[in-house]
């Protein structure tokens, strides 16, 4: 069985939640949820697992 593994996206300098949900057309609320985070731990740096539902 082959394994699929969700699309993951690095923060950089300069990005919002705002921007990275609408880079992958997602809402915001989905990828603090995903990624068990609050808005203010996403920094320079965090990786963020994203899955389009």
């Amino acid at each position: 069985m082959k394994k699929v593994f969700a699309p993951y996206y690095i923060v950089k300098k300069g990005d919002t939640l705002a921007s990275i949900a609408a880079k992958f057309e997602v809402s915001p609320t989905q990828i603090l949820v995903e990624n068990y985070l609050t808005p203010s731990s996403i920094k320079e740096g965090t990786i963020l697992s994203i899955t389009k539902k």
